[in-house]
């Protein structure tokens, strides 16, 4: 790779560092940061943000932590919700569904499992971790997108809770308060910091989970074997919910090596890969195929399709504890309030991340705690979700679906840096906030530009059909081929310049020899 030092930007920028205590030493912060810094240590919140976690501070903390992160942020009703996608907009039967659920989350696990493996071993938060790649400012963009990204899922998530409360309560418990009933509880968990999200999610998942085994038990006499289709609108159809499986599972690769910087070094990354795919894996397919089951019992039952149109998959989880006794129904009511309250697993971890991703914008971001920065965040996104509560949801999911097409590219561009190029774990860690000693990632940036236009020109959203898309798949939608093409291309454009680049500097060594 391209090492050369930075010429445009003189002197390493400000930033703070992590004491053996953990604590941020920055003389030259503002008066109210350093104030604020006492309070954050005080209060037993973590004080750190993207600065690298030095091997002394690392604790005894488990791999398994991260299976229990990845399973709590995926057991919840987004997914549930995501699961029903294959019948209800891909046309797709029972089994289809199940092996497309089962091989497309497979591979869509593995770019997250290997992103974990570098936050025990680097000590860097995920949105540094590009500077090695892409370079200074390029890294910073990237950072920014997956900024956005985070804050828009919070504002998805937190409306798809609130709106199981809403429904739950008849209409009579304002939108506008569970939104922020759910935002809140969110921010207060997802602010204070690292131990405390790990702490939360190593036990929220077991409660949900035990919630959708109640409901599985209860709704699968109402589940329906529907049939497969054939022929090529068949192939379109599982080509396309295949591309948005994988996009829902790597749309975790931007954050995923946050949640283990705090680990050891000498943890064997194979014993992190295998924990964080587990949890990826396991959660999502179960639950997107309980969305599966519980989508189908709308073919077989009136009662259940107009539960569905008046309130979408809260309104099937609530139709199945039907045609009992109260106390069954009653029953049915709590356990769509807790899992109203599922939601907060990924909601804490979104709040935690933005926090993480707006310091790695900006040097000056940096001298801002996290937490503020945490804090901010979520009252910007809890503030749009309250106000667009009625119409938000749908619309930024949309939005959200077309700017993950931006996740192939990196992540491929990413991993062959990792791979091929560094061999491993071959990084100059002190220069991560340091311009003069980045490459200037030329080769990456050109690469990850093409990629992502040709998976737009590739995908096949409500927004936008690409005209490749159009041009594989029958009209109007035509078929997603978005992360194949923009894959394939990744790799090959990335390896030619990078060759291209190796032979450059060969030459620029032997014209310096010349007299």
């Amino acid at each position: 790779m391209d090492e050369r030092i930075h010429d445009t930007e003189k002197g390493s920028p400000p930033s703070g560092s992590l004491s053996t205590q953990g604590q941020i030493t920055d003389p030259a912060a503002p008066i109210w940061s350093q104030k604020v810094r006492i309070w954050i240590r005080t209060s037993g919140a973590e004080e750190g943000g993207i600065e690298r976690i030095p091997e002394e501070l690392r604790t005894n903390q488990s791999p398994r932590d991260l299976f229990t992160v990845f399973m709590s942020v995926n057991v919840g009703v987004a997914t549930l919700a995501f699961g029903t996608l294959g019948p209800a907009l891909f046309d797709l039967g029972w089994w289809d569904s199940f092996l497309c659920l089962l091989f497309f989350n497979i591979i869509g696990s593995i770019p997250p499992a290997l992103m974990a493996t570098l936050g025990p071993k680097l000590g860097l938060r995920t949105m540094v971790i590009p500077r090695y790649s892409f370079g200074w400012y390029p890294a910073k963009i990237i950072a920014f997108i997956n900024l956005l990204n985070q804050i828009g899922w919070a504002m998805v998530n937190a409306i798809a809770g609130a709106q199981f409360l809403y429904d739950i309560g008849n209409q009579k418990l304002p939108m506008s308060v569970a939104v922020l009933i759910i935002g809140l509880l969110a921010m207060i968990i997802g602010m204070f910091g690292y131990k405390h999200v790990h702490t939360f999610e190593r036990y929220s998942w077991m409660v949900v989970t035990v919630c959708f085994i109640i409901v599985a038990g209860f709704g699968a006499k109402h589940f329906v074997n529907t049939p497969m289709g054939s022929g090529p609108s068949e192939t379109s159809s599982v080509l396309s919910f295949g591309t948005t499986i994988i996009g829902f599972q790597i749309s975790w690769g931007p954050i995923a090596a946050d949640y283990g910087v705090y680990m050891r070094e000498d943890h064997k990354p194979a014993s992190v890969f295998w924990w964080t795919f587990a949890g990826l894996f396991i959660s999502q397919f179960l639950i997107e195929l309980l969305g599966v089951g519980l989508y189908t019992s709308v073919m077989g039952s009136d009662a259940f399709q107009a539960a569905y149109d008046t309130a979408g998959v809260g309104g099937l989880t609530g139709q199945i504890f039907q045609g009992y006794s109260s106390g069954v129904a009653g029953f049915g009511k709590f356990i769509q309030v807790l899992l109203s309250f599922s939601v907060l697993g990924v909601v804490v971890v979104n709040i935690y991340s933005l926090g993480l991703n707006v310091q790695a914008i900006g040097c000056g971001l940096l001298k801002v705690p996290r937490l503020v920065w945490s804090l901010l965040g979520g009252a910007i996104f809890l503030a749009a979700a309250v106000a667009g509560r009625n119409h938000l949801a749908s619309v930024m999911e949309n939005f959200l679906n077309v700017i993950a097409y931006w996740l192939t590219p990196f992540l491929a561009i990413m991993f062959l840096e990792h791979i091929i190029w560094r061999q491993g774990y071959n990084y100059n860690i002190s220069a991560w906030q340091d311009p003069r000693k980045l490459p200037y990632g030329l080769a990456a940036s050109f690469t990850f530009v093409v990629g992502t236009v040709l998976a737009i020109l590739c995908m096949s959203q409500t927004w936008w059909v690409g005209p490749i898309a159009l041009k594989v798949g029958n009209p109007p939608f035509g078929t997603d081929i978005s992360w194949e093409l923009a894959l394939g291309a990744t790799v090959l454009m990335l390896s030619v310049l990078e060759q291209l680049g190796s032979v450059s500097n060969v030459a620029e060594a032997l014209l310096a020899l010349v007299p």
